[in-house]
């Protein structure tokens, strides 16, 4: 089978290059010719994607056949333990029909779990065999065959929670947008909130198909941002802009402190424990409240000095 090959033509590779090697022949390289197989691989896309669909709908059929097969349980329990019993109007043959088709999903379930893992081993290899052409063909480096495989192969196990497809098509929609994007339009990202299970494999295949085609054209895959044209970043939910008045006000800010040129006579204030940050030390206090008092005291003598000059003593 298609996804068979991927050993025998890394093994291959291998080969060549150690026989070359000790032949002393050090410009041997290995290429393809032809165009990369596409349509086998997106096959097993579509067969693993149906299987990921199938065990999502009889995981629900799961759920509700056990939320019926609880609920008859009850009302038998009910029937019971009644003093006076009623007739059972066929709750016994209900629940006996619905504990077999529990029993029949989950041998469901269990048999699609057991073909998607294959299924996810199968098109592992594939992938690794599409990779290894596309390196051929392209004569890409080791670090961009690395950033493939990145993104080709972010997952060691599938799981329905994420998926391969849905992790792949983010994967490949970064490189369309970045390294490998035709203008500056394309390099604006949109931050998703969360990856869920597409609806079907289109989009993914497409950018699968963009991506051989761009690397033909003379794409190539980096991740430095030397590379790319600078990007325009959608900001996710929760960052907001600042507004133009706060810039205002924090300009007008810093031209008053410009002001003070001289820092000489400003000192640093040394933290005291059991003391808040900005409440004055006792001693102050202490001084600031004496000055007040020395103040006023000032203020009343003065006052009756007044007095007294205007209305002498007989």
């Amino acid at each position: 089978q298609f996804e068979d090959l991927w050993l025998i033509t890394n093994e291959l590779i291998i080969r060549l290059q150690e026989y070359f090697e000790k032949q002393g022949i050090k410009d041997f390289t290995c290429s393809f010719s032809g165009s990369v197989p596409l349509e086998e691989y997106f096959e097993l896309i579509d067969h693993h994607f149906e299987l990921r669909i199938n065990g999502e709908k009889l995981e629900e059929l799961l759920s509700e056949r056990a939320v019926q097969f609880r609920a008859i349980q009850r009302r038998l329990l009910t029937r019971f333990k009644d003093k006076t019993p009623a007739p059972l109007q066929h709750l016994d043959t209900l629940l006996d029909g619905t504990y077999k088709q529990v029993i029949a999903l989950a041998d469901a379930v269990e048999e699609n779990q057991d073909n998607l893992f294959q299924s996810f081993t199968r098109l592992k290899s594939a992938t690794h065999l599409v990779v290894l052409l596309i390196g051929l063909w392209q004569k890409l480096s080791a670090d961009q065959i690395a950033i493939l495989e990145a993104a080709f192969l972010p997952l060691q196990q599938d799981t329905q929670e994420l998926g391969w497809e849905e992790t792949v098509n983010a994967a490949l929609s970064h490189l369309l947008k970045t390294c490998l994007s035709k203008s500056s339009k394309e390099q604006a990202l949109n931050l998703s909130s969360q990856l869920g299970i597409p609806k079907d494999t289109g989009q993914l295949k497409k950018h699968i198909t963009l991506l051989c085609d761009r690397l033909a054209k003379g794409g190539r895959l980096c991740l430095s941002t030397d590379a790319a044209a600078p990007q325009t970043m959608v900001m996710p939910g929760g960052c907001a802009t600042i507004p133009e008045s706060d810039l205002e006000g924090r300009a007008i800010e810093q031209d008053s402190s410009e002001l003070f040129t001289n820092h000489k006579h400003l000192m640093v204030e040394t933290p005291v424990p059991g003391k808040r940050r900005g409440e004055p030390h006792k001693y102050v206090r202490t001084v600031t409240l004496w000055s007040a008092f020395v103040l006023s005291y000032q203020k009343a003598f003065c006052k009756i000095s007044c007095f007294l000059t205007f209305y002498p003593s007989p």
